[in-house]
């Protein structure tokens, strides 16, 4: 809450909540469960205003370079992440254990059946995975692969954004049991990798 609050603020934006929840709902069912729910119009409406907006467009420095990148990526990557951005994303939850090798989950609370027991690992990657976790519903504890958009201006990666950049993000020197610990080791390869995820948009091709 203190993070969106801190985002909203330097962006400038006042007058929030725009949409306020109804209360007296069924608290536990996976539509309402705290018991809130906010008008589902404005939800639909929020949802198609979102997709009529334009993708960003990718960087395209080095065509060359991107292309190789891109067989790299098919390679080693594709196994969550999409070549085509224009793709949806698969409706998949890739399992925090394989995310991140160092992973250690310790129970903070218990919660009655649906819920799922809230739970924190050391460090900070998972940090945000706690309000997950008290609403997925016994599910395995993990996150979807992202679209890759708008890379060459992100300034920092990870859920956590504990890594300022593709280079590091890719580099083996992270080490192996860091979150996201799948790397390039060649560096000539690893910076074709890193033109092709910075040259991503929808309409790339």
């Amino acid at each position: 809450h203190d993070n969106y609050v801190a985002i909203l603020k330097e962006t400038g934006v006042t007058g929030y909540p725009f949409v306020n929840a109804t209360l007296g709902h069924k608290v536990g069912h996976r539509d309402t469960p705290v018991g809130r729910q906010a008008d589902r119009k404005k939800i639909l409406d929020m949802k198609a205003y979102l997709e009529s907006l334009p993708a960003p467009p990718g960087e395209r420095t080095d065509a060359a370079a991107v292309r190789r990148g891109a067989s790299v990526f098919e390679t080693g990557c594709t196994s969550c992440h999409n070549m085509d951005q224009s793709k949806p994303v698969r409706m998949a939850v890739v399992p925090m254990e394989k995310l991140w090798p160092a992973y250690a989950p310790v129970t903070l609370a218990e919660r009655k059946p649906p819920m799922s027991p809230i739970r924190n690992s050391p460090g900070s990657f998972d940090d945000k995975m706690v309000i997950a976790d008290g609403s997925e519903r016994g599910l395995p504890r993990g996150v979807p692969a992202p679209l890759l958009l708008d890379l060459a201006r992100k300034p920092a990666f990870l859920h956590d954004n504990s890594v300022p950049t593709l280079s590091e993000l890719l580099n083996p020197a992270r080490g192996a049991t860091s979150p996201h610990p799948f790397y390039v080791k060649d560096v000539a390869q690893r910076g074709d990798v890193i033109a092709f995820l910075r040259s991503q948009s929808i309409n790339r091709r």
